[in-house]
């Protein structure tokens, strides 16, 4: 469930928002370059929930309208945390998203993961065979967390965990999340706020700030660049 507030807006420095538009596009490419990889050779991983039909022809994000990527700003700088497909790309915050598109994501976020960290073991080893170039990798360490079949790396690491409830076992590294509270027609709001980015064919379309609470409702809200 969604709902736009207008009656107050979060505001983004200009730099978070040139952060924001450069790494999508570099996080795009790789949602890409991954899903098309698993197309190839292991088309069942993904074939899962892609549409609202019972397909089991999975397609690549870029042939789909649109794509909102979801962002949290972490201690340690901007991380994307998935992405659900649009159906309608629309000038409103209001958006259509395909249903079950959360499974496809993790999948995604576990495989991309998993490469990076077998080629950063390897690399001396692969020389220039590696799957992800060297830019590729960094915009993986800087903008993605690490996530696994397996809670054992993020229990070894001392990590905290977050285990996702979807049809496979998935574990990420827990990251703090902002929690935010606003005021909307004399009600106070609280959960954790998001960032959307809106994305068309590995295209930044702008940002969608919202505020998700904890009954799964998200609340976007207006968003004010200074």
């Amino acid at each position: 469930m969604r709902r736009i507030v207008t009656t107050q807006a979060l505001v983004y420095g200009i730099n978070d928002v040139a952060e924001l538009e450069s790494a999508s596009k570099k996080v795009q490419s790789i949602y890409n370059k991954a899903l098309a990889m698993l197309i190839r050779y292991l088309p069942q991983t993904v074939s899962h929930g892609l549409t609202p039909e019972a397909s089991t022809t999975p397609q690549r994000i870029s042939e789909h309208q649109g794509v909102f990527q979801k962002w949290i700003h972490a201690p340690k700088g901007w991380k994307c945390v998935g992405y659900e497909w649009q159906t309608d790309i629309e000038t409103s915050m209001e958006q259509k998203h395909r249903i079950n598109g959360k499974l496809q994501s993790m999948i995604l976020q576990m495989v991309i993961w998993s490469q990076f960290e077998e080629i950063i073991l390897f690399h001396p080893f692969l020389g220039q065979d590696a799957f992800y170039t060297g830019e590729e990798l960094e915009t993986i360490s800087s903008y993605f967390i690490p996530t696994y079949m397996s809670d054992a790396p993020l229990i070894e690491l001392g990590k905290l965990i977050k285990k996702h409830n979807i049809a496979i076992p998935i574990y990420q590294e827990l990251i703090p999340l902002p929690s935010l509270v606003i005021q909307s027609g004399g009600t106070l709001l609280q959960g954790i706020w998001m960032t959307g980015v809106n994305m068309q064919h590995e295209d930044f379309q702008g940002i969608s700030p919202y505020i998700k609470e904890q009954n799964g409702y998200k609340t976007f809200v207006e968003v004010m660049i200074n």
